[in-house]
């Protein structure tokens, strides 16, 4: 009867014991800390993309407009009847969750500088935006009459996707 024991413990396995040990739940927490350090970094660096693109989609978009009425009127800074023209003040404009303060920095009858400044910088975006935003790897985002674009940090052609 001895060997008929061992074999009912060996198919048990762990003499009757069921679980994890201390050191599988150590292996598995470091293992989800290494994938966690590798996608929390690559997650933020997507979204920072995201949102700069949408600003950037914004600057040109009032670009646009102030060329089409330059174009209709001869000035940047007033329309039909001499009306006053007025930019998005925020960025996305199509509804998402505000992240960019833009502006018209200088818009003049013959010259503009559009400007995107991230909202933790900026101090004046509305509530409900995201007013922890900082984009570190570009900052402020400059586009002007000229088609000239830059960029507070980084390079332009990382910036602006050259």
């Amino acid at each position: 009867m001895k060997p008929e024991l061992s074999r009912k413990a060996v198919l048990i396995g762990r003499n009757g014991s069921s679980g994890f040990t201390l050191l599988e739940l150590l292996v598995t927490v470091v293992l989800i800390g290494v994938l966690a350090a590798i996608a929390i970094p690559s997650y933020s660096a997507y979204v920072a993309r995201g949102q700069r693109a949408a600003a950037k989609a914004a600057l040109m978009q009032t670009a646009q407009f102030l060329e089409r009425n330059y174009t209709a009127y001869g000035s940047y800074s007033t329309g039909a009847s001499g009306v006053a023209v007025t930019v998005p003040t925020y960025a996305p404009t199509d509804g998402g969750q505000i992240t960019y303060a833009l502006a018209a920095t200088v818009l003049t009858p013959t010259a503009f500088t559009l400007t995107a400044t991230p909202c933790a910088t900026a101090g004046s975006c509305p509530a409900g935006s995201n007013s922890t935003f900082s984009d570190a790897a570009c900052g402020q985002l400059t586009l002007d009459n000229t088609g000239s674009k830059t960029a507070a940090a980084g390079t332009v052609d990382a910036c602006w996707g050259h």
